[in-house]
């Protein structure tokens, strides 16, 4: 599941009127501070936290700034995590990981903090860095979402790892939420090969996301509950006619697929909740933060990846003798 995060954040602007001037200051002082976003996932064998500093530029247009690397990046900061039942201080280590598209900010260098150390689900988390001028304390809580419990027989997540459906059926998704899980998404990532016909060593990969759980709450972050939707099959249809087109010189054999389902805490849940606006002409939207002197998001989820996911018999025929589907070339 991928969260817009913004890291750009407006000064109040402070007008003071006397009897005997009538300037206005526009900003007030620039105030230090850093914003923090970060998701533990102890399913992951690295977290990554993204820390960037705030800033505030009154000599320059704020997009500008905004494509400076110097403007975004603390020098000399050293954050760490705390695991709060032990004690134990993990340190944070800057790299430079090279996976930003280019767009408003700077993309290069992308500087992020690291650590291969394990993150535990039964344990909380503290995030603390000291601002290099002003000696501030910024930090941040979290507890961690625990794994995803599957369902069988016939749950989609089942270790089966087929799947399997028709345009008149129904996907089943059946899961038991984890301790500290609130927020869940699902995705099935369809896979394919294209094969030229006239050159059949051009093989391309291809692959067709489909969000079959769209922000799932369940009724409370205490874990245990039971989960089932089943998802219409035609809409697997309806995202196969949308994404392959027709084309005589390829053929288009299947091949192994993916599951994923991303269960995130109740901290993760609120900043979503309080970043969509409300419906309705005047649009509000309210700041989310659980960073202390700072902003941002410090939560955790937890990822369940499933592979080697084939396709089942019924489908792969209905792909390739149906006469909605045969001219996309699919072939068993």
């Amino acid at each position: 599941m991928k969260l817009c995060f913004r890291f750009l954040f407006p000064i109040l602007c402070v007008f003071t009127f006397s009897s005997c001037s009538n300037e206005i200051d526009v900003l007030a002082d620039y105030e230090e501070s850093a914003s923090i976003y970060a998701l533990l996932d102890p399913n992951y064998s690295i977290q990554f936290v993204k820390i960037n500093k705030v800033f505030v530029n009154p000599n320059a247009k704020a997009g500008d700034v905004a494509r400076i690397s110097d403007s975004l990046y603390f020098d000399t900061i050293a954050p760490y995590l705390i695991e709060l039942g032990s004690g134990k201080k993990i340190p944070l280590i800057k790299a430079n990981i090279l996976l930003k598209d280019s767009g408003y900010f700077a993309n290069s260098p992308n500087y992020l903090y690291v650590t291969n150390e394990r993150i535990y689900s039964n344990q909380k988390y503290r995030i603390e860095l000291i601002l290099p001028k002003t000696g501030k304390l910024v930090s941040a809580e979290t507890d961690i979402v625990g794994t995803t419990i599957l369902t069988q027989p016939v749950s989609m997540f089942s270790m089966s790892r087929v799947f399997s459906v028709l345009p008149t059926g129904s996907v089943p998704v059946e899961f038991r939420c984890p301790p500290n899980g609130k927020i869940y998404d699902a995705f099935f990532y369809f896979n394919y090969i294209e094969i030229d016909k006239a050159d059949t060593n051009i093989k391309v990969k291809k692959t067709i996301p489909w969000k079959i759980v769209r922000s799932y709450r369940s009724s409370t972050n205490l874990g245990g509950e039971y989960v089932i939707q089943r998802i219409p099959g035609g809409l697997f249809y309806d995202l196969i006619k949308a994404n392959v087109k027709v084309n005589p010189n390829v053929t288009r054999h299947f091949t192994n697929c993916e599951i994923e389902l991303v269960a995130g805490n109740l901290t993760l849940d609120t900043y979503i909740q309080a970043s969509t606006p409300s419906i309705g002409i005047v649009q509000k939207q309210t700041d989310f933060t659980n960073v202390t002197n700072g902003v941002g998001l410090f939560g955790s989820r937890s990822t369940l990846y499933i592979d080697q996911v084939s396709i089942g018999p019924q489908t792969k025929t209905y792909l390739t003798v149906d006469t909605a589907y045969k001219k996309l070339g699919f072939v068993r």
